[in-house]
């Protein structure tokens, strides 16, 4: 996913995203504001919601935060706008291929056109951090103000978080692969989730709202993203960061963290994340192998220099190199024809599977054999060599048996190498594809692991 290419820029809530993680139940309250206060309520309830948020989160805000109440087709141009600017033209064709010949988006999927329908049809309000403003869609059917009120706890958490561990230079931290992207975006949206999810909470034991009206809120927003569900995989995805994120943060423990008084331990937890960056999908997943000095995971480094030495050959280049890391992998190793309920993905399950798990590192090579603007137009001409280490033997046969059945490239050949290696050919034929395993067996294969030496 390009998590931090929609959040580059913005920070953002999808009006289903989170609302759906919201456990089921009744109560009693007073029905939400009519329709008709919505415009009074932005500048209204921001206030009341910033000193719920500063006293949940236990920081105070620095400086005032800018709110704005913005028509739909104003919301537009700013997605298209970010969007443009979150990635150069140059780098975002390569993306593009890349996702193409992995498999992960069609043929012909365009990521930006496609990133656009989703991010305008599902954006409820965001936050952008170049100009420190909040800003709230009014779209042509209101939000419940019960909902909004949730919504500005999100983008307000967001705008406090900004004030501490600047997101603009968190969305832009790492080495700017899928994997570490995907990283960032789920702190970001993380801490607002974990700190919505308990602000929502209290509004409910205070009669804010009932369960009963937010289960008919969340069943018409469901209803409305069916259109997600037809999208490749990879688009969904970007429901991910908020829950995985939340989890994370909360250290694996996001149901007791519901029962909990306040979001300092979220807040805690967001500072040192924030200075020592989780280093892949999987940490974020499966929070103990960060969070546990113990059972710290560490991927697993391949050496890009020994990789060219084997790949870049004559009449063949390297035009991209990218990492998957467990949760596209996942997305890879997941049958073709699994349905797919945007409800049943709001928890960290759902985000990975046995194909995935045990991931332990990975890098993907995508290779052209001419040169020119058009080169990454379409797939025609590029090759793809995807490199994934796993922690046991096990492990790599497990996720070799899930590709077989998987999403990948229907051109894609898998090949174990060795005890716990598995190399992914993608549009290349079976002479060259022996010539290269002929040569990997005779080429040094530094990897390395938190700095040391990895042999399999």
């Amino acid at each position: 996913m390009r998590q931090a290419g929609w959040g580059r820029g913005l920070v953002l809530l999808l009006s289903v995203c989170c609302l759906s993680a919201w456990p089921a139940g009744q109560a009693t309250t007073a029905a939400p504001p009519s329709a008709s206060t919505q415009g009074e309520l932005l500048l209204r309830l921001a206030d009341d919601v910033a000193r719920e948020v500063e006293q949940l989160r236990g920081w105070k805000f620095k400086r005032p935060v800018r709110k704005e109440r913005i028509p739909v087709a104003r919301a537009r141009q700013d997605i298209y706008r970010m969007l443009l600017a979150a990635d150069k033209p140059a780098h975002r064709a390569r993306v593009q291929a890349f996702l193409r010949v992995a498999g992960l988006i069609p043929p012909d999927g365009d990521l930006l056109s496609t990133s656009l329908t989703v991010l305008d049809q599902q954006v409820a309000g965001y936050y952008e951090p170049a100009t420190r403003t909040l800003r709230l869609i009014d779209r042509p059917n209101p939000m419940p103000a019960f909902v909004e009120r949730m919504i500005l706890s999100h983008e307000l958490t967001h705008a406090l978080d900004d004030q501490y561990i600047d997101l603009d230079g968190l969305m832009k931290s790492g080495n700017g692969t899928e994997d570490t992207e995907f990283v960032a975006t789920a702190i970001a949206e993380g801490s607002a989730t974990s700190l919505m999810l308990q602000h929502m909470f209290a509004a409910q034991k205070s009669g804010h709202f009932s369960l009963s009206d937010l289960s008919q809120y969340v069943t018409e927003e469901l209803e409305r993203a069916r259109t997600l569900e037809q999208l490749p995989r990879y688009f969904s995805a970007m429901f991910s960061s908020y829950v995985v994120g939340a989890a994370f943060l909360a250290k694996g423990e996001l149901a007791t963290l519901l029962t909990q008084a306040d979001n300092r331990a979220v807040g805690e937890a967001l500072l040192i994340a924030r200075r020592a960056l989780p280093r892949s999908s999987e940490q974020v997943l499966h929070a103990e192998k960060y969070w546990d000095a113990t059972r710290r995971d560490e991927p697993v480094i391949i050496n890009d220099k020994a990789m060219d030495l084997w790949l870049d050959l004559p009449g063949r280049h390297i035009v991209h190199r990218d990492t998957l890391g467990e949760l596209l992998t996942a997305i890879l190793t997941e049958p073709r024809d699994t349905p797919r309920d945007l409800a049943k993905l709001q928890s960290v399950g759902a985000w990975t599977n046995e194909g995935a798990a045990g991931w332990g590192g990975d890098r993907f090579y995508l290779m052209a054999n001419r040169t020119g603007p058009d080169v990454l137009r379409t797939t025609k001409g590029l090759q793809g060599v995807w490199v994934t280490a796993w922690d046991t033997p096990k492990d790599r046969d497990e996720f070799l048996a899930a590709l077989e059945k998987g999403s990948a490239a229907p051109n894609s050949v898998s090949v174990p190498v060795g005890r716990q290696l598995a190399v992914v050919f993608m549009a290349i034929d079976p002479r060259e594809r022996e010539s290269l395993l002929r040569r990997l067996a005779l080429l040094p294969f530094p990897m390395t692991r938190a700095g040391q030496a990895w042999k399999q």
